[in-house]
């Protein structure tokens, strides 16, 4: 790179974001919003389901679901019985991060579910059988999430998957084991590859499941596909962007499309949207819930760019600076080509995507984008995001404060910006205060 070239982005006037961190509905819906007089209005959210609640119901319905499915597997030869076992080894634990956030849409819009559905014995067993069509949704997810899961780790040539040997490498060590014949990493690459697919295909009959008990609209239709979707694409985008000169014009887009499509969208704003579609939501609560779903998305993905670099490994499961082996052009990455010099420019770029390199060059790159600023850059995209879904929950919470109180009352002093937000979805203080933990551990996680 000489002194003439330079990596720029487009800038969005109001928070110094490229213009294309403004992807989805609520890049349309802004402040200034106002529901339409035709919309249902939403009840009063007093509370929301515990994450861990959520996540034990959806464990629970998985565990069952691929127990049936691995007897299944089994029934056809004995010799496919290490494909439910592995399944069912590879869904275990996790952060359930896109089910607890399908359950929570689903509330949001006023669906019952939980001690909302339990007024009386029919109520009650109604209220279970939309427990578990939801627990069948939400786990529909996370098997999409391990299929996207295998495949990346596949793509990256990852060793480790949350501490553990990848699913690849696992079926490396068992060819091995087993005094197979021919090579084992080409063994362990292909069924890899089936066994994703597999679950992919497994993620569908699930949601068909929950769509028997939840039942199914045009809008869950167009949502679940496009779910898929955008985390394919994603996925491509960022095989793509891999392989782009780092002085690339568009790197800074670039990077922000694959955050946003591959990771940020399917990871929070889709699953909420899903499950307010699931509850009936209509398309100007969706916007709005968009609104909150997209920034806290981004910030979620600028963390894990954050760790992919200069996380703990012992954290995060993952080698120190890997994203730097992998060649991930990432925001970070991009933040950092902007700031540093030709001669400095020259090394990242040589070394970025190099499996070989040495701690000591990961640590130089690491310091590199430390000490350019790219990491303080980044670090404030996080904080403006995180804020953004803020303040749409504390306005959904100040409208449900005057809808308990006086109707016409104001909202409190900082949420005029998104004071359109109160117009379709109100909120109690416990629902607020779950809400805003979970936006602040999603930022601020160190792992």
């Amino acid at each position: 790179m000489t002194d003439d070239q330079s990596v720029t982005r487009d800038e969005t006037p109001e928070s110094g974001l490229p213009a294309s961190a403004a992807s989805g509905p609520s890049a349309s819906a802004r402040a200034g919003r106002q529901a339409p007089a035709s919309s249902r209005p939403s009840p009063l959210v007093a509370a929301l389901d515990s994450p861990q609640s959520i996540a034990a119901a959806v464990s629970a319905q998985l565990e069952s679901f691929l127990a049936e499915k691995a007897a299944e597997f089994e029934s056809i030869s004995p010799d496919a019985d290490a494909i439910g076992e592995s399944l069912i080894a590879f869904t275990r634990g996790g952060k359930r991060i896109r089910p607890v956030l399908l359950w929570w849409g689903f509330q949001l819009a006023g669906g019952p579910v939980g001690d909302a559905a339990s007024e009386g014995r029919d109520a009650a067993e109604g209220g279970a059988e939309v427990a578990t069509g939801l627990a069948q949704a939400a786990g529909s997810l996370e098997l999409l999430h391990a299929a996207a899961l295998i495949h990346d780790d596949l793509i990256d040539n990852s060793d480790t998957r949350r501490g553990e040997p990848a699913l690849h490498r696992q079926f490396e060590a068992r060819h091995r084991k087993s005094g197979l014949h021919g090579d084992g990493a080409s063994f362990g690459v292909s069924a890899s590859i089936v066994i994703g697919d597999i679950c992919l295909a497994l993620s569908e009959e699930l949601f068909e499941r929950a769509q028997e008990t939840l039942g199914s609209t045009r809008l869950v239709r167009e949502l679940r596909g496009t779910v898929r979707r955008d985390v394919m694409v994603g996925q491509y985008l960022d095989v793509l962007a891999e392989v782009i000169p780092l002085d690339d014009a568009r790197i800074a887009d670039r990077a922000w499309e694959v955050l946003s499509f591959k990771s940020a969208k399917y990871s929070v704003e889709q699953p909420l949207l899903l499950g307010a579609a699931l509850a009936g939501a209509e398309e100007d609560l969706l916007a709005e819930i968009s609104d909150f779903g997209l920034p806290l998305g981004q910030a979620f993905q600028l963390r894990d760019d954050v760790l992919g670099i200069a996380g703990d490994p012992q954290a995060t499961g993952k080698p120190a600076g890997d994203d730097i082996r992998e060649g991930k052009r990432t925001v970070l990455i991009a933040e950092t080509a902007t700031r540093i010099s030709p001669a400095q420019f020259e090394v990242l770029a040589a070394r970025l995507g190099d499996p070989d390199l040495s701690d000591a060059d990961v640590a130089e790159c690491v310091e590199m984008i430390t000490a350019s600023g790219g990491l303080g850059a980044v670090e404030e995209f996080i904080a403006a995001q995180h804020a953004k879904a803020a303040a749409i929950v504390d306005a959904w919470a100040a409208a449900g404060e005057a809808d308990s109180t006086d109707s016409t009352a104001p909202l409190s002093a900082g949420t005029a910006e998104v004071s359109a937000a109160s117009a379709s979805i109100r909120i109690g203080s416990a629902a607020q205060d779950r809400l805003r933990e979970f936006a602040k551990a999603l930022s601020y996680r160190t792992s």
